[in-house]
């Protein structure tokens, strides 16, 4: 099976979205670096990539829309895929027909600012730290409240992991004490 080159940079991707090749369906994905790569295995290709990004994390998606949702989220959960690494999902094409996927999912460290923009059927552009701009058809206060949700979703999460780790150390401390204090 071919890898595909995209995979190499999976740890440093700017955004993932939908667009129109003239293969048909296919995915848009830049790296942190300004790179970009296209991916049309099939007409649900956005999916796919978001499915085996979640894999490659190990983050249960299912789980994380049920958090999210709990929270007052809705639509597209956040992939939080690593402290600092969380990527929001934003509308960034219209469908031609019924089914099209138009949101696409851009790491939220990335994003500089939010401008307003009224050109081809956008309403709002982000431009990234790596030099890229983005046009959305999402408007500025959708963007800037998924973000909202989003960020406060990665500091939950990285509470926990925080928390856990904290907890973990605590035991590994006890249990050298006690073997230390048994003369092992």
């Amino acid at each position: 099976m071919n890898k595909a080159p995209w995979i190499n940079v999976i740890n440093r991707l700017a955004y993932f979205i939908p667009i129109y090749l003239p293969e048909g369906d296919g995915t848009k994905i830049v790296d942190v670096a300004g790179n970009y790569y296209h991916d049309f295995r099939n007409i649900r290709s956005i999916r796919s990539i978001k499915k085996f990004i979640c894999r490659h994390f190990m983050v249960d998606y299912q789980a994380l829309r049920q958090h999210f949702q709990k929270r007052g989220g809705s639509g597209f959960a956040p992939l939080a895929l690593a402290p600092g690494y969380t990527m929001v999902a934003i509308k960034t094409r219209a469908a031609r027909c019924s089914g099209d996927p138009c949101y696409g999912f851009i790491n939220v460290n990335i994003i500089e600012t939010i401008e307003k923009q009224e050109k081809d059927g956008a309403r709002s552009r982000l431009i990234l730290r790596n030099g890229c701009q983005l046009p959305c058809i999402s408007t500025i206060k959708t963007i800037q409240n998924a973000l909202l949700m989003a960020r406060d979703l990665e500091m939950k999460g990285t509470c926990r992991a925080t928390d856990a780790t904290l907890a973990e150390l605590l035991l590994r401390f006890l249990k050298l004490y006690e073997q230390e204090k048994n003369g092992l």
